[in-house]
Order: structure tokens, then C-alpha cells, then sequence
């Protein structure tokens, strides 16, 4: 009988330990879910002061964003890049797909020789829109980087869409020529030329490449095409003669 009410007691205490647990694990439990509640809370409360604090540091536009790009544009025409840029921000966060205010920010940064920030500006554009000329500015920015294989695929895809620019193919070929890729660049500076017909620092720069490459006959041509245009020129009379 005794044994009995042990058994009794001892299966009491286990269940009164048991339920015991269960509360405080019941507790934990809700602690826990409060304090996610809580960092839930603390996190939206920071964003919200996060988005609160760039709006005040971004100008309003007053007037609309046509008239305010306009007015950057002056800004920046006239050299007061500062302003211009300050401007140029407010309307890209206005207006994310802002073509025209994207371009001249990457253009500002290419003005003031911070081509990290022209590139991603530049790079937004290209995905944006295939333009030529976003291509070719890209590539502007990628080259000032010394990035020079991206910059090729840059100048590529402007040349792709548009290769009637000879500045466009002359930049292409420079950055062949600075890669070592002479072939490529000797093809570039040739579309080039044939753009440009009476640029003689062109005509200068293949008579170059056609000397170099062992193909003196183009050369000698290519030499008498600038003495056609400036037979004064000494230098290349020099050089003709040595031919």
C-alpha cells in the first residue's frame, strides 16, 4: 500500500515538473516571438527615418521635372557643375528612368574625372535603352579606367548600332592599339579614315601601322595622300624619300 502512494506521488511530481516545462518553454517561446516583433519593429522604424532623411537632403522639384531638367542643363552649360549635379540627383530619384538626366549626370562625371560614377550611370542607361551614343560614352568611362578589354565591348556595341561616327571607330582602334591588337586596331583606324578623308593626323597614324606591320607600299601611299593635302610637310617628304 505504501508503495502505492509512492508511486502515486512520484507520477504527481513528474507531471507537476512536466507541465512546469511546458509553461516556460511557453514563454520562451512568446519572449522569443516578441522580440523578433520587436527588431521587426526597430527595423521598419529605421527605414522609415532612412527614406525620411533622404528626402530631405534631396531638393524639391518645384515646377515639375522638365522644367527643373532644363534648368540643370543651364547649369551645366554654364560650368556650375555643383548645382547642376545636385539638381540632376533630385530628378533621377523623382524619375528612375530619366534618360536624358542620367546621361548628363555621367557626363558631368566624366567633366569632373570620376569615371567610377560615369561608368554606373552610363551602365544604367545601356540597360535602359541600346542607344549608340550611351555605348560609346560607357565606353569613354571604362576607358579612362584603364578597363580597356570592357571598354572594346562597349565601343563594339555602340559600333554595332551606329558605325557612322569616325570618332566612335578612331576610339575603338585606340584602345586595340593599347591592348596590342594591331590587326584590330589598324582595321578600326582604316573605318576610321574612310569617314574622316581629309583628317591627316589619321592618314599620319596608318602610314604609321602600314610601316610597322611591313606593308611599305600603303605606307609610301598613304604618305603621298598627306603630301597631296600639305606638300610642305618636310617630316613626311623625309620619310618618303627613306622609302
Amino acid at each position: 500500500m505504501f508503495l502505492w502512494i509512492l508511486l502515486v506521488l512520484s507520477g504527481l511530481a513528474l507531471a507537476l515538473m512536466f507541465l512546469r516545462r511546458l509553461r516556460l518553454t511557453r514563454q520562451d517561446l512568446k519572449f522569443q516571438e516578441s522580440l523578433i516583433e520587436e527588431e521587426l519593429a526597430e527595423e521598419e522604424a529605421l527605414e522609415e527615418f532612412e527614406a525620411a532623411q533622404i528626402v530631405e537632403e534631396v531638393p524639391e522639384l518645384e515646377g515639375g521635372v522638365r522644367k527643373n531638367f532644363l534648368k540643370a542643363d543651364l547649369l551645366f552649360s554654364s560650368g556650375n557643375l555643383e548645382e547642376a549635379e545636385e539638381l540632376l540627383q533630385a530628378i533621377v530619384l523623382a524619375e528612375a528612368d530619366h534618360l536624358d538626366a542620367h546621361h548628363k549626370l555621367g557626363l558631368l562625371y566624366l567633366k569632373k574625372a570620376q569615371f567610377a560614377q560615369a561608368e554606373l550611370y552610363f551602365s544604367k542607361l545601356v540597360n535602359l535603352k541600346k542607344d549608340p551614343v550611351y555605348f560609346s560614352n560607357l565606353g569613354a568611362a571604362l576607358y579612362q579606367q584603364q578597363r580597356l578589354v570592357e571598354a572594346a565591348e562597349a565601343y563594339q556595341n555602340a559600333i554595332a548600332l551606329d558605325d557612322r561616327r569616325a570618332e566612335r571607330l578612331q576610339s575603338l582602334a585606340q584602345v586595340y592599339f593599347e591592348l596590342g591588337e594591331d590587326e584590330k586596331a589598324l582595321l578600326y583606324f582604316e573605318k576610321a579614315s574612310r569617314r574622316k578623308p581629309k583628317d591627316l593626323e589619321l592618314k599620319l597614324i596608318l602610314a604609321d601601322y602600314y610601316e610597322k606591320l611591313g606593308r611599305r607600299e600603303e605606307c609610301a601611299a598613304k604618305l603621298e595622300e598627306i603630301l597631296v593635302a600639305d606638300p610642305y610637310n618636310e617630316e613626311v617628304k623625309a620619310r618618303v624619300a627613306g622609302l
